[in-house]
Formats: structure tokens, C-alpha cells, sequence
């Protein structure tokens, strides 16, 4: 369709006739796994792993071409007279080039054991995951592109790092690596005590939690008036475990390697509101309001859902339990608000002093984990209680968090509740491993 000196065509009716709604599409070219730009000659545009070459693409009459991976269809605004003629170039995106160049022989996934991609872009999960699924990743939609993360068992996956064992958690869609702390020392395999937590017995937030504002990672204004003075993120309210994990950062060595580490990668404490989860929760995230949060209407509605909903888009705007089934657009303002980042970073919230955080409870349910399914057959699985990141209810005087139990489900309590503490971090994109199989035995070694 036209309107305001713009035009937007489907995929699909480009392959089918390369002159459209007065728009001639010269030629399209697609990047090779050698950074080289191939014509199509079957004019189709790349649609999966791709996005379009700002820099290069060029319409006449300075017209200017964009491409929606989310509804896969062309765009070109400032037209001023019909006839414009285009060449298209569409470069792999950033998560590919990560996956190409360290994960050259893995086999990618939209659909799993007990997961399952909808047509919409909503993931689902029916269960937990045991199974082996050796040299494959599974797919889904970032706030930054296509995601490859790992499940099940994932004897693969093992990193060596810093004079530390991680487990890679997933390529985020900039093409960063998202890696969750395993043990200490070079050649450490232990998967299943407690040294799997850099510490333990760490509140969320000691007392107080009365408030919704505690929910935060790091929180607002205690008996604010407005959900923005809540949930305003301020850099001198860190929650206890927000101090406990920085101060780690530092004390680890782990400062000592930050040009390995991505600075702009982010960690989700989604602070979104959602009604009908459960009746006696559906509150305004004020105050003292007795609230849902927007990871708990993923995995709950009147009782543990069946399927739960989850997803590595931070900020997704669903306001209703109903809505969660449905509905992965984002809330801009959310985004910025929840997505915690290393002060100076490009998105997000700038506030953290370091470039660390948690694992999300949805990333937990995509690894293979499951509310309420005993699960000790997955990566995530070490034998221990650990927080995530992610919000789950206030009561009206006490905050909910979810973490992961000792049997590796998907639970969660107060977070006054003491629990170990695993970090995360992110690897950047550029990072080449110098050798390794990614077993525990023999890990990948960052180079």
C-alpha cells in the first residue's frame, strides 16, 4: 500500500513481480558467509538470518529503503514521483555471523521437545526438556534480532573464561554470546554443588520489600504516587543482590578482561503490569497495589498455566493475561526502562557500573526448564536454589522473585528468601575461540 510518500510490499509480491506499486526493483544481492554480495537471480529477498544493507541499498529520486523483519515486507519512504527503481542488498545479521563463524555445524531450530514458535512470533512452552540435543540450537525473536539459544542437556555449550567454567545461554540477536557462571579455576567440571553459585545465602532485597518499587533490580521511589516514580530506575537503590553481584565483578578478575566482555548487552527485570493472572493480584504496580508482573502472566493464569509464554524481548507491551498469548510488540519506554546496561551503554538503561547481571525466568523456560516440572537433566540444573532477574508479583506487603530450586524447576518466593547467586555476562560478538569441543572436558577457550 501507499500513503504519505511512502510504500511498504510484502516479500512475497517482490518474487512475484519485481515492478510493484510503481516501484522497479533493479536487483537484489545477498551476503555470503564471506562477507561477498551475491545477485539473486530468482529476485527472491533473503528472509530468514538477514536484514537490509542501509548503507549500501539505493533507490532513485532519493528514496530511501527499509526492511520489517517482523512483518517481512519492504519499506521505502520520502517517494516523490512514481518510477523509482531500486538495488537491494541484505547482509547476514549479527547473530548469524556469530553462529557462522563459532557454531559452523550446528543445526538451527524453530521448534523443539515440548517448545514451539507460533506463526505470530510467540513462543510456547508445554514442559521440560532432557534431551540431548547435541550440535543444535533453537530460534527465536530479541529486542535485537534472531536469538540462538541452547536447551536440554547442551553437553556443549561449556566455555573457559577468566580462569572460570560458563555455560552459553544464547547468541543475542547484536551477535553477543550470553553466558551464565559454572565454577571456578581452568579446569573445573563441577555441575552440581555449591560452587556453582558465586555466593549463597543472598537476599534479593533485604527488608524493606514492602513496596512494589522492590521488584527492581535496582528500584525508584518508596510510596511514590505514579507507576513512573515507582519503577524509575535509580542508580542509588541498588537491590542487595544488584551489590552483591557488582561487587563479584570486581573482586572475580573479571574487570581485568573487559575488553572480552560487550558493554552495551543488557539484562531484562521486566517491570511491565499485567491483570487476570491471578484475582487477587491485579493491581497498578504502586505503592502498596497487590500487582502481577509480566513474567509471572507467561508462565500463570488462575493457576500454572499448561503452556507458558516465553520471551527474550524485553518490554513486551501485553497488558492482560490474554494478551501474553497473543501479543510480542514492545513498549519502547518499558524496553528502555527494564533493560539494565553498563553506564555509557548504546540502549537501555545505563545504570549498572559493570556489564553483568542475571539469567530472565523466560530464559530459563526456554533452556528446558518448566513452572512447577523437576528438570535434572538440563544445563541449568546444579543441585542449588539461584535468583533470576525477573519479577513475579507483590502482594500488598511482600515482593516475589523467580529463581531456580533444587530440583531444577522454574519457582519462586519472597525475596527476603536467601538463595545462591549466579552471574551472567556477555561475551562480544567479534570473539573467536582458540580451541575446544565445548564439552566439559574439553571447552571452547576464548582466544
Amino acid at each position: 500500500f501507499e500513503e504519505n510518500n511512502k510504500v511498504v510490499i510484502s516479500a512475497t509480491e517482490i518474487e512475484k513481480n519485481k515492478s510493484i506499486s510503481n516501484i522497479n526493483i533493479l536487483a537484489i544481492y545477498k551476503e555470503n558467509d564471506n562477507g561477498v554480495y551475491e545477485k539473486q537471480e530468482d529476485g527472491k529477498i533473503p528472509q530468514e538470518g538477514y536484514t537490509i544493507d542501509k548503507e549500501k541499498s539505493v533507490c532513485s529520486n532519493n528514496a530511501i529503503p527499509s526492511w520489517n523483519k517482523d512483518t517481512k515486507s519492504l519499506i521505502i519512504n520520502n517517494l516523490s514521483k512514481s518510477g523509482t527503481s531500486c538495488y537491494l542488498f541484505y547482509k547476514l545479521s549479527l547473530a548469524d555471523k556469530t553462529l557462522t563463524k563459532l557454531f559452523p555445524d550446528y543445526e538451527t531450530k524453530d521448534n523443539g521437545t515440548k517448545f514451539l514458535t507460533g506463526s505470530n512470533g510467540v513462543l510456547r512452552v508445554t514442559g521440560v526438556d532432557e534431551g540431548d540435543n547435541k550440535n543444535t540450537l533453537y530460534k527465536a525473536e530479541d529486542n535485537d534480532g534472531v536469538s540462538y539459544f541452547f536447551r536440554g542437556q547442551a553437553n556443549n555449550n561449556w566455555v573457559q573464561f577468566a580462569n572460570m567454567r560458563w555455560r552459553i545461554i544464547r547468541i543475542n540477536g547484536d551477535g553477543t554470546i550470553r553466558m551464565i557462571f559454572q565454577c571456578s579455576g581452568a579446569d573445573c567440571k563441577d555441575s552440581t554443588e555449591k560452587n556453582t553459585n558465586v555466593e549463597s545465602g543472598v537476599a534479593y532485597k533485604e527488608r524493606p520489600h514492602d513496596d512494589n518499587t522492590y521488584v527492581g533490580y535496582y528500584y525508584g521511589t518508596v510510596g511514590a504516587n505514579t507507576y513512573e516514580e515507582t519503577h524509575k530506575t535509580l542508580a542509588s537503590n541498588p537491590s542487595t543482590i544488584a551489590e552483591v553481584v557488582n561487587s563479584w565483578y570486581t573482586a572475580s578478575g573479571l574487570s581485568n578482561y573487559e575488553q572480552y566482555i560487550d558493554l552495551n548487552a543488557g539484562f531484562c527485570n521486566d517491570r511491565q503490569v499485567v491483570t487476570g493472572v491471578n484475582s487477587s493480584y491485579n493491581g497498578t504496580g504502586i505503592g502498596t497495589s497487590a500487582t502481577s508482573y509480566a513474567a509471572y502472566g507467561r508462565v500463570y493464569k488462575n493457576g500454572a498455566r499448561d503452556t507458558q509464554y516465553p520471551s527474550l524481548k524485553c518490554g513486551v507491551s501485553a497488558k492482560t493475561a490474554e494478551e501474553q498469548e497473543s501479543n510480542v510488540e514492545v513498549d519502547n519506554v518499558a524496553y528502555q526502562r527494564d533493560l539494565f546496561t553498563k553506564m555509557g551503554a548504546n540502549k537501555g538503561n545505563e545504570i549498572l557500573p559493570h556489564p553483568i547481571g542475571l539469567i530472565t525466568a523466560d530464559e530459563v523456560l526456554l533452556a528446558g526448564g518448566y513452572w512447577g516440572g523437576d528438570n535434572s537433566s538440563y544445563y541449568l540444573y546444579t543441585k542449588q536454589y539461584y535468583w533470576t532477574m525477573s519479577p513475579n508479583y507483590f502482594t500488598g506487603s511482600s515482593t516475589s522473585v523467580f529463581r531456580v530450586d533444587e530440583k531444577g524447576r522454574l519457582s519462586s518466593d519472597y525475596v527476603s528468601g536467601t538463595y545462591g547467586v549466579r552471574p551472567v555476562i556477555n561475551l562480544k560478538a567479534d570473539i573467536t575461540f582458540s580451541g575446544g569441543t565445548g564439552t566439559s572436558d574439553d571447552p571452547y577457550v576464548v582466544q
